[in-house]
């Protein structure tokens, strides 16, 4: 019938298509959605140290007067450029090839330190102490960028403070080792350096927290971004499932309606469903006033609804109908109730049983899908006015046994005429609220 209530292990949520590790419905997660986060610290990382580097040559270059070992400083120059092309084309790899790994990790956080403090120890070890504390020690700006790295590497703040606070002492050791104790500029060096010192680990708070805003905002855009893909499809497969039940209800119900108007030509109807033209043929030439043989009906839809779901029938307790019974509208409807019943059984089975007597017919259909709400299942029925409806205002009358999330299914009961209910006076129609079935007259519950 009409409805699809929730049923235990089935997700009611909306399904949006998986991408970068989340499930379906979900916000994506992985490092895949930070990948232009990525992008950009790396591009800027790169650019700082390559600009710092181009710095510290063009000082090797500019004096060599304050230079105690201008080889060790050339080639402490030419190792860390080596050291950080070789870091930095790790790091372009994963971004390029979108691995799960970022591209800085503890191996970077390690590197950077031990690199930093070596650089800082032996750049004070191979330039005079006076020059150590002015622009041309590179040393300490290199320390700084290594800071900038270590922010962009490190997974939680303190393990990344540790390593700065290395890098902060040993810069300290350097520059202040070796001063002369009566040095005039002794108190300036002194107050540079600690200046300079207590600018790494701003450095580095600023970085972290740069670096954590802009993967939370490029991670937030790429995950609504792959959302709003996700919705996209999802509307164009309901598009297509909205097209695709055009194709397999209302255009076959249009059909019927047409052949019951008589308002088709045999041609038409023989390119439409060449399956049933003699069926077609025969109805319209016959004489609309013949009486229709119910049973007969019913056997020819069942007949036609068992070739596509498992479908018991039982008309063997059908031994006559009362005079005046719309038999062809009844029929109508229970076609229409084994349609609904196709749609919503799930893969379980259904039943359509009769009995009938000179004086009453009564037709169930019964599947074995979800339950659902009687009351608003017959106010449906109502509001379209399907033929059902049209059937209780011919004198007949229909019963509904279900209940939301009902594992017992879902029974239509029609009966003519309808003030002749089993032991009721009332009129037949009525929508309990639970099942009043027996459990053990109705179908066992087996997948089709």
């Amino acid at each position: 019938m009409t409805g699809l209530p929730h049923r235990p292990g089935w997700s009611t949520g909306t399904t949006v298509p998986a991408a970068s590790g989340g499930a379906a419905g979900q916000a994506p997660r992985g490092t895949a959605i930070y990948h232009v986060a990525d992008l950009i610290a790396v591009a800027m990382l790169v650019m700082l140290r390559a600009a710092m580097l181009l710095l510290a040559g063009g000082i090797e270059l500019a004096d060599s007067a304050k230079w105690r070992s201008p080889a060790t400083s050339w080639w402490l120059l030419a190792g860390l450029a080596c050291l950080s092309a070789a870091m930095f084309a790790r790091a372009g790899r994963r971004v390029a090839a979108r691995v799960a790994r970022p591209p800085f990790d503890a191996a970077t956080v390690v590197t950077e330190t031990v690199t930093g403090v070596a650089a800082l120890l032996v750049l004070a070890y191979a330039v005079t102490p006076s020059a150590r504390a002015s622009s041309d020690f590179w040393a300490e700006p290199y320390a700084v960028i290594s800071a900038v790295i270590i922010a962009a590497a490190a997974r939680r703040a303190w393990p990344g403070a540790l390593a700065v606070t290395c890098l902060t002492c040993a810069y300290l050791a350097s520059v202040l080792s070796g001063l002369p104790a009566q040095s005039a500029t002794r108190q300036a060096v002194i107050a540079t350096a600690w200046t300079n010192a207590i600018s790494y680990l701003a450095f580095y708070a600023l970085a972290f927290l740069g670096f954590r805003l802009l993967r939370s905002t490029t991670g937030q855009a790429e995950t609504l971004r792959q959302m709003i893909a996700g919705l996209s499809a999802e509307r164009s497969r309901v598009a297509a499932a909205g097209r695709a039940y055009q194709i397999g209800h209302d255009i076959p119900k249009a059909l019927l309606r047409e052949v019951r108007r008589a308002t088709m030509t045999p041609e038409r109807l023989r390119a439409w469903a060449p399956q049933f033209r003699a069926d077609l043929l025969a109805e319209l030439d016959a004489d609309p006033r013949t009486a229709v043989d119910l049973r007969e009906e019913l056997a020819r839809i069942a007949a036609t609804y068992a070739a596509g779901m498992q479908l018991d029938v039982d008309l063997t307790a059908m031994a006559g109908q009362p005079s005046g019974v719309p038999a062809l509208l009844m029929a109508e409807a229970v076609r229409e109730l084994l349609n609904n019943a196709s749609y919503h059984r799930y893969g379980y089975s259904a039943g359509l049983t009769a009995e009938s007597t000179d004086q009453h017919v009564e037709v169930s259909v019964h599947n074995e899908g979800p339950g659902v709400e009687p009351r608003r299942l017959a106010s449906a029925w109502a509001r379209k006015q399907n033929t059902v409806h049209q059937f209780e205002a011919a004198g007949g009358g229909y019963q509904i046994h279900s209940a939301p999330q009902s594992a017992a299914g879902t029974t239509v009961v029609l009966r003519y005429p309808a003030d002749l209910a089993r032991g009721a006076t009332a009129p037949y129609r009525s929508h309990p609220a639970a099942d009043t079935l027996d459990p053990a007259s109705k179908p066992s519950r087996r997948p089709a």
